[in-house]
C-alpha cells in the first residue's frame, strides 16, 4: 500500500474523529454560568432630581421621549447558588445566606449594557433562566422603546418564550428588591405572583414575552401585567399597562376594578369574588366558571355593534346579616346584585378604552378579523388610528349569573 493510500484511508476516520470531539467545543461549566434571573430597566439617576420643580422634571421627560439615544439604568438580578443552599445557617438578608444580588449598568443599547455586564462578573451571564423583565413606566411612554427595549431578547438564543414582562408605575429596581420572608429570590416571588389569577379576578393573566413579540408583530394595541411596589416585603399586581398598537407606547394603566373588567370581556376570569349588596347586606360571590360569547351585529350604516354574552356560576362565599338563603327570591335577589357588579366592571373598562385611550385590546378587533374578514380590510385604518371607529362602537352587556351553592348557615329574620 502506498503512502498516498494509507493517508487517503485515513482521511474519514479524522473526520469521524474531529466530528465527535467537537461536541463539547462550546460546554460551560454550571459553576462558570452567572444565572440572571431578573432583568429592571428603568431611567438613569439624576443627580438634580431634588432641585428641579415638577415642570423640569415633565419637561426633562418629554426630551428622554424625544431623543432616540437616550441612555437607560439597566438592573440584572444574578443568582448567588451557595444562598440557595436553606441549610446553610445565615438569614435571607445578607451574608452566606443571600440568594442574589443585582449589578446596575447605564448604556442606550440592551446588548451593550449585557456587554459592560459581562466586564464586570466573574461569571458570563447566562439568561436560561431569565423569569422576570421589568420595565419602568417613563421608559415604556417613549414611542417605539419598549418594542426597541424587549428586542435584544427577543433575539437572544438563550431567552426562553415564557418569560414574563411587567411595567411598573415605580422604579423596576425598587420592585426587583421586594423580598418576601417566604421567598429568597425576588424575581421567583414576581414570577409566582403573576400566575395567581385563580385567586383573583383582578390580576391579569401572565404577560409572556412571546406573546407580547406576537402583539407588536401585528401592530395590535395589548395590556399586559402591572406591578406596583408595595414595600420591601411584598409588591402588588392589580392594573393592567395599556399599549398602543401603532406607536407601541404606554398609552395609560388601569385600576384593579377596570383590570377585573377587562378579565371579563376577553373570558379570562380563573377565580376570584365579587363583593355585592342587596338590602343594605354585604356579600362575597366565589368565582367557580365562567363563559363569554361576543356577538356582532351591522346596522343600516353598516357599521358593527357589539353584545358581551356573559355567563357566571359560583357559589355564596360570605354573606351578612343573612336572610334564608334556601328561599328562591333571595337567590335571585343575590344573583341579581352580583350580576350588576359585573357589569359595573365592564362598564367602567369599555368607557376607558374607549373614550380615554382609544385601543383596542378587548377583543373587538380580532373578532372582525376573523368572522367580517373583508369589511375589515376596508375600514382597519380607521379602527383605531384614523377614523377611531372604535371609540364610537356601541358595546353591550349581557351578564348572567347562577348561584349554584348559597348556603344557610346563619339564618336572620328580615
Amino acid at each position: 500500500m502506498t503512502r498516498a493510500a494509507a493517508k487517503r484511508r485515513m482521511l474519514p476516520l479524522l473526520v469521524a474523529v474531529c466530528a465527535l470531539m467537537s461536541g463539547c467545543w462550546d460546554r460551560v461549566e454550571i459553576d462558570q454560568r452567572g444565572f440572571v434571573v431578573g432583568v429592571g430597566i428603568d431611567e438613569p439617576d439624576n443627580k438634580e432630581e431634588g432641585k428641579h420643580d415638577e415642570e423640569n422634571r415633565k419637561g426633562q421627560l418629554e426630551k428622554n421621549q424625544s431623543d432616540p439615544k437616550q441612555s437607560f439604568k439597566v438592573v440584572y438580578q444574578v443568582v448567588m447558588p451557595a444562598g440557595l443552599n436553606t441549610n446553610k445557617g445565615g438569614g435571607m438578608e445578607g451574608g452566606a445566606g443571600k440568594a442574589y444580588f443585582n449589578m446596575a449598568v447605564e448604556e442606550n443599547t440592551m446588548a451593550t449594557s449585557m456587554a459592560k455586564l459581562s466586564q464586570r462578573l466573574s461569571r458570563a451571564p447566562f439568561f436560561e433562566h431569565l423569569k422576570v423583565i421589568i420595565i419602568s413606566e417613563n421608559i415604556a411612554r417613549r414611542p417605539q422603546k419598549f418594542a426597541e427595549t424587549i428586542d435584544y431578547f427577543l433575539r437572544e438564543s438563550e431567552m426562553r418564550r415564557s418569560t414574563r414582562v411587567m411595567v411598573t408605575r415605580d422604579k423596576a429596581i425598587d420592585v426587583l428588591n421586594t423580598h418576601p420572608p417566604d421567598q429568597r429570590l425576588p424575581s421567583a416571588y414576581l414570577e409566582e405572583l403573576s400566575d395567581n389569577t385563580k385567586e383573583s379576578s383582578r390580576i391579569l393573566p401572565e404577560s409572556r414575552i412571546g406573546d407580547v413579540h406576537e402583539f407588536l408583530l401585528k401592530h395590535k394595541s395589548f395590556a399586559i401585567q402591572a406591578v406596583q411596589n408595595g414595600n420591601r416585603n411584598y409588591s402588588t399586581m392589580t392594573e393592567a399597562a395599556v399599549f398602543n398598537g401603532t406607536s407601541n407606547e404606554l398609552v395609560g394603566f388601569l385600576n384593579a376594578m377596570e383590570t377585573a373588567g377587562l378579565n371579563f370581556l376577553e373570558g379570562r376570569v380563573k377565580g376570584g369574588q365579587i363583593k355585592f349588596s342587596f338590602d343594605n347586606r354585604l356579600g362575597v360571590f366565589n368565582i367557580e366558571r365562567m363563559s363569554r360569547r361576543l356577538e356582532c351585529k351591522f346596522g343600516p350604516d353598516n357599521m358593527p355593534e357589539f353584545t358581551f354574552h356573559i355567563r357566571v356560576e359560583g357559589s355564596v362565599g360570605e354573606l351578612l346579616h343573612a336572610p334564608d338563603t334556601l328561599k328562591e327570591d333571595a337567590i335571585d335577589n343575590m344573583e341579581n346584585a352580583v350580576q350588576r357588579e359585573i357589569v359595573k366592571l365592564m362598564r367602567m373598562t369599555t368607557n376607558k378604552l374607549q373614550h380615554e385611550y382609544n385601543c383596542d385590546v378587548m377583543g373587538l378587533r380580532e373578532y372582525l378579523f376573523h368572522n367580517h374578514y373583508r369589511w375589515f380590510k376596508q375600514h382597519e385604518s380607521q379602527w383605531e388610528e384614523e377614523g377611531h371607529l372604535f371609540s364610537t362602537r356601541p358595546v353591550k352587556m349581557d351578564v348572567k349569573v347562577s348561584v349554584r351553592r348559597s348556603g344557610n348557615i346563619n339564618l336572620t329574620e328580615d
